[in-house]
Formats: C-alpha cells, sequence, structure tokens
C-alpha cells in the first residue's frame, strides 16, 4: 500500500506542469528522485535536448552522478547517450565486464555502481533525452522495474513537450500582443500628424518612417514621441497649429 501511494504521488507531481514552481531542473529533480524512490536503484541522472538536438546534463540525484552524467557527454558514448539516440532502453547490468563503453567503465566502477541501465525520453521520434539509473549491485532491470520506469519517463516525456508548447505559445502572444499594442500607438501618431500636417495617412505614415530611419529609431518610438509632442520630433510635426495661424493673419 506504501508503494502503491508513492506511486501515485509520483505520477502526479510529474503531472502538474502548472505548478508556479515549473522549471526544467526541478523537474529533472521530481523525475531522478522519484525514480530512485520506485524503481531498486541507488542513484539516477537525467540527460536532456536542447533547441538545436545537443544533450546536456539536466539533473542527478548526487554531483557524483552528474560528473558520471558530464562524462558521457564528453565521451559522446555510455548508456544515456545511446539510449537517447536510439530510442530504445539500454542495459548495462554489469558493468564489471562491460565492453561497450570502456572510456566509462572505470569512472563507473571507481564511483562505487556496478551497474547502469537508461531509459529514452521520446515520443513520436523526437528525442527528448534519456533518464540514467546506477546501482550498486549487478544485476539487470526486473519486468516491475522496466515498465514502471518506462511510465515515468513516458508521463515526463509529454508533460515536458506540453510545457515547451505552452511557453512558446505564451511567447507568442506576448509578441503578438506588442505587436498589436505598437500597431495602437502607431495609428494614433499617424492622426495627430495627418491631421497637424493636412497630409494623408499614407503620407504620413511614410514621413515618420524615413524620420525614425534617419534618426535610427524604432517606429513606435517615434509615434509616441508624437503622441506626447515631444521636441525631438518637433521637425518632423511642423509649427503648431496656433503658430500657423498667426503667420497667416501676418500675410
Amino acid at each position: 500500500m506504501q508503494r502503491q501511494k508513492r506511486i501515485i504521488t509520483a505520477f502526479c507531481e510529474l503531472s502538474d506542469i502548472h505548478d508556479r514552481d515549473f522549471e526544467t531542473d526541478h523537474y529533472a529533480r521530481l523525475l531522478t528522485n522519484h525514480s530512485v524512490q520506485l524503481l531498486d536503484f541507488d542513484d539516477a541522472g537525467l540527460l536532456l535536448a536542447q533547441k538545436d538536438g545537443r544533450l546536456t546534463e539536466a539533473g542527478a540525484t548526487t554531483e557524483t552522478v552528474r560528473r558520471l552524467q558530464r562524462l558521457q557527454l564528453r565521451l559522446g558514448d555510455g548508456p544515456g547517450i545511446e539510449s537517447a539516440h536510439t530510442y530504445d532502453p539500454v542495459c548495462g547490468s554489469d558493468f564489471r565486464s562491460e565492453s561497450r563503453w570502456k572510456p566509462l567503465q572505470a569512472a563507473v566502477l571507481n564511483a562505487g555502481f556496478m551497474a547502469v541501465h537508461a531509459l529514452p525520453l521520446q515520443v513520436s521520434g523526437q528525442k527528448i533525452g534519456s533518464l540514467s539509473l546506477f546501482r550498486r549491485r549487478v544485476g539487470p532491470l526486473g519486468d516491475r522495474d522496466q515498465n514502471l520506469g518506462e511510465a515515468l519517463v513516458h508521463v515526463a516525456t509529454r508533460c515536458l513537450l506540453l510545457k515547451k508548447s505552452i511557453e512558446k505559445c505564451e511567447k507568442l502572444n506576448a509578441q503578438l500582443q506588442t505587436a498589436l499594442n505598437s500597431r495602437v500607438v502607431i495609428e494614433q501618431a499617424k492622426g495627430i500628424l495627418a491631421e497637424r500636417s493636412g497630409n494623408t495617412l499614407t503620407s504620413t505614415f511614410e514621413a515618420m518612417r524615413a524620420f525614425a530611419r534617419r534618426d535610427r529609431r524604432q517606429l513606435r518610438d517615434i509615434a509616441k514621441a508624437i503622441i506626447d509632442d515631444c521636441p525631438s520630433v518637433s521637425e518632423l510635426m511642423g509649427p503648431r497649429p496656433t503658430e500657423q495661424r498667426v503667420v497667416h493673419r501676418g500675410h
């Protein structure tokens, strides 16, 4: 019963992408800690792919595992690297006789680990990374732990991808809102300038653009200065309406 409660807690926490404390490193700690608590392993480390596809060390249960994960990255080889690239689970049940990752073997054994297994974080061929599981005794990954581990990384993969999609949408919405706000300011400035100069909105807009290019300023900044009647755009604004009437009566 206690194990069932821990499993439920793990999946609830890993699924909560709206947690106000959600950050990739915080999420990595959740995944690695829950993996160690629920699976038959001593430590765990996470590798995640960046935007350019390069893997990076994202989190681990101990500093020792962090160093082993970074070593895998430097060598470009190891269970975690292989799993991330092949999208398949990788089993290193006895590192004493392991011949696939010789450069990594000594470091793993010196750290006190006898076995390293890795599970891929991937969905629909999209590489996310891998979870490396470290054990201080030899042995394969049992079926029960294999199934639970795959369920954990599946949920983590989906949630990380969903969080990225949400952040992308939020960024796009912010950009669109900024563009809309800028357009409102520019249209307001065009109206003010057109009324003062007597020119069309089109010619007024072209004059604003030319002025912005010449002064190497953003068009929105020029528009804001027009609305605020700043001296910096007095050349563009021309004489005030009252000044124009005085000159007319003088003639």
